[in-house]
């Protein structure tokens, strides 16, 4: 699995080989949005038995595919099956997200293991099945949670603007918390090379909320280390494979992360500045690398002229760097498809 796919602009611009058009996915390009998917969303019973369900993720992973001309498809999955593996009852509530049974206590933590090597195994399954249908010149992408994303819900119990319960948790057992992250790690790294094994040609790494590290003054610790260490343990095994990094919110630390890590593309979001981070690593010497991004996923919501004009605006500002485009963050469920038709529409003809 780990040879470069020469047919794919995806693959090849994310190893810096230019290609007259920049290539699209979206982040949750497979989701509520599309009626197809609401119609299989229906019938699965629950979006965990519709994840765990190897033929029907394999259908709604190429469904926007078949629908928009996008470059790669990415697994339909979640970052929270790795808490799932770790029997921690993860279920998803209609309307308030995900909930879990929290972390209490540091006992918990030294007990924490997955359940089954094999439990996971639908997910992989999954990927197999896609890449045995998927047209050669698209790209098959994994993705996993970072550590310290799903530790935060771990702790927490659920989804939270702060993580005031996980915030409280570093602070008084830190040791005990770096305990859990280093498990993580491990689970995670064997996740994303499972993956890579089953068929994904790259891997994307969602550390979603790596804000609430920054505001601690724990980004380097919490974020960038255990990322680097996933990084480097997936490429000792598989070196040809890009890994994409998401550190969502990371505001000025953008730089620090690429910097830190063996990234081989950033994925930003819509609140960062493009030509200030191409100055920022420019100043500090960085490597050069793969972009990915960066338009409002509130802006492809509205469509019309304002986001063709902003499109046009980040196709133009990464123009002299490898670029990828896509969004700040995920699909919002209300977004017409129509508005992806046209920001499809733009991207190609802006490379014309």
């Amino acid at each position: 699995m780990d040879k470069l796919n020469n047919t794919s602009n995806f693959i090849k611009t994310i190893n810096g080989i230019h290609c007259s058009q920049t290539p699209i996915w979206l982040m949750r390009q497979a989701g509520r949005y599309l009626p197809e998917y609401r119609e299989i969303r229906k019938g699965a019973g629950s979006f965990l038995n519709l994840c765990m369900n190897p033929k029907l993720s394999a259908e709604v992973t190429l469904q926007p595919l078949k629908r928009f001309d996008l470059d790669a498809a990415i697994i339909f999955s979640d970052i929270l099956t790795i808490p799932m593996a770790c029997n921690r009852d993860l279920k998803f509530i209609e309307n308030e997200g995900p909930h879990l049974k929290p972390i209490k206590n540091e006992r918990e933590i030294f007990e924490l293991e997955l359940t089954s090597i094999n439990y996971l195994e639908p997910i992989y399954e999954c990927l197999s099945l896609v890449k045995s249908q998927l047209e050669s010149e698209k790209a098959l992408i994994g993705f996993a949670g970072a550590p310290f994303t799903i530790a935060a819900y771990m702790i927490e119990g659920k989804g939270s603007k702060n993580f005031p319960k996980c915030v409280s948790f570093f602070q008084n057992y830190e040791k005990s918390f770096m305990e859990l992250i280093k498990k993580l790690e491990s689970f995670i790294s064997n996740h994303l090379i499972k993956q890579i094994e089953a068929g994904a040609e790259a891997v994307q790494i969602f550390e979603s909320h790596a804000e609430i590290a920054l505001k601690e003054n724990k980004f380097k610790k919490y974020c960038i280390e255990p990322n680097n260490n996933i990084i480097r343990k997936i490429k000792r095994k598989y070196p040809s494979i890009p890994i994409i990094g998401f550190p969502r919110k990371a505001g000025n630390l953008y730089a620090d992360y690429v910097s830190n890590t063996n990234i081989d593309c950033l994925s930003i979001d819509q609140n960062v500045n493009i030509k200030e981070l191409l100055n920022n690593l420019k100043q500090k010497k960085v490597r050069s690398l793969c972009f990915q991004g960066n338009l409002s996923p509130e802006i492809l919501l509205k469509g019309g002229k304002p986001m063709i004009d902003s499109t046009n605006k980040i196709l133009e500002n990464f123009s002299s760097v490898s670029h990828i485009f896509n969004l700040g963050h995920g699909v919002i469920k209300e977004t017409p498809t129509k508005n992806i038709e046209l920001l499809i529409k733009t991207i190609r003809e802006w490379n014309k």
